[in-house]
Formats: C-alpha cells, structure tokens, sequence
C-alpha cells in the first residue's frame, strides 16, 4: 500500500491517494461496482466482503494498471485471500481539512 495526502485546495478539500496491488479478477467489482463474476460460495462472499471494506476504508478506485503481475503476496493477501494475478489499483478519499 501506498498512500500521499493531496494539499486542501482553497474551498478546504483534501484528498488521499491511495494504491494497493489486488486481484485482477476484482477489476470489474472495484471500477464499475459489476459483481457478477462472484458466486454464492463462501470464498466469493468473503471477497465481496472485502471489496466493500476496501472501498469504505480507502474511496472511490479511479484507475488500475494495465498490465496484471502475479503475486505470491498482495493488499488482501493478510485477509486470507491466495496468490493472484494482481492489478495496483488507485483509490481516491475526499475530506474536508
């Protein structure tokens, strides 16, 4: 993970940039809110779980990279989910200084 705090412009607003390498295959779930590539097994549950956590944590992701890298060990790898074909996706949080 990395994070940098966007300076407040004059209204007050500040940003937080955020970047985290995850799993390719939740491209669709982070960028358009597209859930349809999950199922209902527990494993899938547990990832969709962790999509919404990351966005209410880190903002809104605006931007992926182009290329998927594999990865023994990500940003989610701690919450139990395997090596993967990972993305570094960047998330944007707005708030008020």
């Amino acid at each position: 993970m990395i994070a940098k705090t966007i300076p407040p412009n004059p209204t007050g607003l500040a940003f937080t940039e955020t970047k985290l390498l995850l799993p390719a295959h939740w491209a669709c779930a982070l960028i358009n809110g597209d859930y349809t590539g999950f199922d209902s097994t527990p494993s899938d549950d547990h990832e969709i779980a962790l999509i919404e956590d990351i966005q209410r944590l880190f903002g809104s992701c605006v931007a992926a990279s182009d290329y998927p890298e594999f990865a023994w060990t990500h940003d989610a790898t701690a919450d139990g989910v395997l090596a993967a074909d990972c993305l570094t996706f960047t998330f944007i949080e707005q708030h008020h200084e």
